[in-house]
């Protein structure tokens, strides 16, 4: 509670990882950042999505379902893996 503002930056951040049959291994990333709240907000989410303050204004956690997924650390890290299983697949 005795940081100051300027200095609650925080973010979220996720690898994926996939090794295909043939061995080849492919790692992606996906951040989403903001600062911590003083207090949470909002009820869609878990962990610390009530606390991470978006550049929108809104917290992780009043987001929406689809909204959230569309721009977490979780999805812009398996969008870019997305490819590569395919790929494999191919």
């Amino acid at each position: 509670s005795d940081v100051p503002d300027e200095h609650r930056a925080a973010g979220f951040v996720c690898a994926a990882a996939l090794v295909t049959p043939s061995g080849v291994e492919h790692v992606e990333h996906g951040r989403i950042g903001g600062r911590l709240t003083r207090a949470a907000r909002g009820r869609n989410g878990f962990g610390y999505d009530p606390i991470l303050h978006l550049p929108d204004g809104r917290t992780l956690a009043e987001l929406g379902e689809p909204e959230k997924n569309a721009i977490s650390h979780r999805s812009q890290a398996f969008r870019s893996l997305a490819p590569h299983v395919l790929a494999a697949l191919a």
